[in-house]
């Protein structure tokens, strides 16, 4: 899916005035693209990602092909989301009561009943990221929680993957696992992938890196 902002403004109160949180005159993204977003701590990244999945409503145009999310309602938004959307976080998000397999399935459930084809994309997928299906979340190393999240993403194929510090957490020979196969994984599917990181490496494999600096966005250099 291909992405357009233009004279996209969040603001927030602050004390008695309004604080601008983003600001973005124009930017756009092919559809299938991949791009690295840096910034420091509290420099507007995460409010970047809320903007552009319809989170957080904007003021301008957030357009994803031709569905401007500033023009939805929240129900709508959320309904679009679960549709084109796989987040990918820092802190995996998986249960630790439910293996591997249960973890990957739990979003299906919120939409429709599972199916047999599921089961089988899900246990294929946890293998072919060398995660055994049938291990119980708490008995997954770092490495293997993430890559089952990944997985958990992944199943439903989404048009865009947004990943938010996704290696942060991990030793390097994990994240440079994790870092090739979200990748390789977007690629594949021909998703447009966004991935907030302060990985100089990771940085490093995406073609187009952009910064968000006291919450303007900019070209890196």
């Amino acid at each position: 899916m291909r992405l357009l902002l233009e004279n996209v403004r969040v603001r927030a109160a602050d004390g008695t005035a309004e604080r601008t949180l983003l600001s973005v005159d124009r930017f756009t993204l092919a559809s299938g693209e991949r791009l690295g977003l840096k910034g420091a701590s509290g420099s507007g990244k995460t409010t970047f990602l809320k903007t552009i999945s319809g989170i957080l409503r904007a003021e301008g145009s957030v357009l994803w092909d031709d569905t401007d999310l500033s023009r939805l309602s929240e129900a709508e938004r959320d309904a679009w989301r679960g549709r084109n959307v796989g987040f990918l976080f820092q802190d995996f998000r998986l249960f630790d009561g439910l293996n591997a397999l249960e973890n990957v399935l739990l979003p299906v459930t919120f939409t429709r009943s599972i199916t047999d084809a599921d089961r089988r994309r899900g246990e294929d997928l946890l293998e072919r990221f060398g995660v055994r299906p049938q291990t119980e979340a708490s008995r997954l190393s770092r490495g293997e929680m993430q890559r089952t999240a990944l997985v958990r993403v992944l199943l439903q194929s989404p048009a865009v993957i947004l990943a938010d510090e996704p290696t942060a957490s991990l030793d390097k020979p994990n994240a440079r696992t994790v870092m090739t196969a979200l990748t390789e994984a977007a690629e594949e599917l021909r998703s447009t992938l966004i991935v907030v990181t302060h990985d100089p490496e990771m940085l490093a494999t995406l073609p187009r890196v952009a910064s968000i600096e006291e919450g303007r966005l900019k070209e890196a250099s």
